[in-house]
């Protein structure tokens, strides 16, 4: 099943999740949904080891 990212954008955006964990092998597929974003500039990502990166809301695209 795929993860509707958009879906959890909107839900970060909204506050009604705090964190968006997305491992390696779904990168390419939230980057795709990503650029499309009207506010992506505000969902902001944090690299991990093994490849995961979390992203959170930042309404000023501040890390």
């Amino acid at each position: 099943m795929t993860r509707d990212f958009k879906q959890e954008m909107d839900d970060l955006r909204h506050g009604k999740i705090d964190e968006i964990k997305v491992g390696h092998d779904e990168f390419m597929d939230f980057q795709k949904v990503w650029v499309n974003y009207d506010q992506r500039k505000e969902i902001v990502g944090t690299a991990r080891r093994n490849g995961t990166v979390i992203y959170h809301y930042a309404e000023n695209g501040n890390v």
